[in-house]
């Protein structure tokens, strides 16, 4: 809880949907944050169809000089609910956390220690774990990633390396540009991302300051793959091309990993899919980046047999799980 009343420091912006399960927890870590400096709780609540409102409401009336609830009277969607919650920060940073994760003691406070450290970074993230639909904690696919300062081309190496609620940011961004950014349906994190990094680096704390709640989000659509993140891939490597544009150097290696990432994605439709024209496309997409490489090779031999070699990706994919 804030330990002095002064001028709003920290705008914590939890976007909440159905989450009736997972929203008390993740409030109750955020109300219990301590820190030196006066932070708000904004709560956007997407007129749920279970008792996530409720529980928006008993925190309000419990802690009502901390959380700022935002009811929504119609269902608006996950983008317009992250707008407008946005829209309403007071904060000199925004910490967004989505109702299903969890905040750990002292995430607030050492996130704002570093960007006020670093005037010169826009973004601070941290290490998070993995937890499933009943909060236990994953050995695979933690968000793990060495401390340090991080630029935007940095962020294609992996994109992202850390999770979107483990992000503060400066409030520096213009209505307009939010609202240019939230005219694309499409959009994902990484498009939020790239719109901070215009204005700043990335300070990655190496410490697991939060939990990641997997398996219950969109990435997860009935175990297959969600049209909008391939798509979202192609989206902001396009970005990026555009952006560097005048760098050759720094097209070329953006390129490679463009390739690489579309591979990824012909992956990601041989596991989960098993559809060959996807996949099929994809790798289409990987060698009209760069040229011919190993890798490129398997996936075309893949590409000619697949009913043989989906099945041997697939079992693959359960090992490395």
């Amino acid at each position: 809880m804030m330990n002095q009343i002064n001028e709003i420091k920290v705008s914590v912006c939890v976007v909440t949907y159905n989450q009736e399960k997972y929203l008390a927890e993740c409030l109750e870590k955020l109300v219990n944050q301590q820190t030196n400096f006066a932070f708000e709780i904004i709560v956007g609540e997407d007129c749920s169809t279970d008792q996530t409102r409720s529980i928006v409401q008993q925190y309000y009336e419990k802690y009502p000089d901390l959380i700022v609830p935002i009811l929504h009277e119609k269902n608006v969607g996950a983008l317009e609910n992250i707008r407008q919650v946005y829209a309403q920060a007071k904060g000199k940073y925004i910490a967004h956390v989505d109702g299903d994760d969890i905040a750990l003691e002292g995430k607030l406070q050492k996130q704002f220690d570093a960007l006020e450290a670093h005037p010169e970074c826009n973004i601070c993230s941290h290490d998070v774990k993995n937890i499933d639909a009943e909060s236990n904690v994953l050995d695979f696919q933690n968000w793990i990633y060495p401390a340090g300062k991080y630029t935007l081309f940095d962020l294609f190496k992996k994109m992202p390396f850390f999770a979107h609620s483990s992000k503060m940011f400066r409030n520096n961004i213009l209505e307009s540009e939010w609202n240019n950014l939230f005219s694309n349906p499409d959009i994902l994190d990484i498009d939020i991302h790239f719109l901070n990094l215009q204005k700043g680096n990335i300070i990655h704390l190496g410490e697991n300051l939060g939990l990641y709640r997997v398996n219950v989000g969109m990435s997860n659509v009935g175990k297959k793959v969600n049209a909008l993140l391939p798509k979202g891939n192609i989206r902001i490597y396009e970005k990026g091309l555009n952006h560097f544009q005048t760098d050759k150097e720094k097209i070329n290696i953006l390129k490679k990993y463009y390739a690489r990432a579309m591979l990824n994605c012909a992956y990601n439709y041989a596991v989960y899919d098993g559809d060959i024209s996807k996949f099929r496309e994809y790798l289409n997409y990987s060698l009209q980046q760069s040229k011919l490489n190993k890798l490129q090779i398997i996936f075309i031999i893949v590409s000619l047999v697949p009913q043989l070699f989906f099945p041997l990706l697939k079992f693959r994919s359960k090992g490395r799980v």
